[in-house]
């Protein structure tokens, strides 16, 4: 199973049709999993190259789901960044 934090585990549990939009890190590249994901009713915002991951969004039952796919290394929750 892939790292998500026990609270966005929780979050994700109590609220299963919640639309949630996470970043999915991925063991190899993205491009090799994005039929995958779109299978399961997720959509695909943008993949990344460079960190080997995805932005995705898709009910929280759905996304939590990635968590046991081999392929995925870790998920969180998608927020803003700031700079200084």
């Amino acid at each position: 199973m892939s790292s998500i934090a026990p609270e966005l585990k929780s979050k994700l549990q109590r609220d299963p049709g919640a639309v949630v939009n996470l970043i999915v890190r991925l063991k190899d590249a993205p491009a090799a999993h994005v039929d995958d994901v779109k299978a399961r009713g997720i959509t695909v915002q943008r993949t990344y190259s460079l960190i080997s991951a995805m932005a995705v969004q898709g009910t929280a039952s759905a996304t939590l789901a990635l968590a046991d796919e081999p392929w995925v290394l870790s998920i969180e929750e998608d927020k803003t960044v700031h700079t200084m």
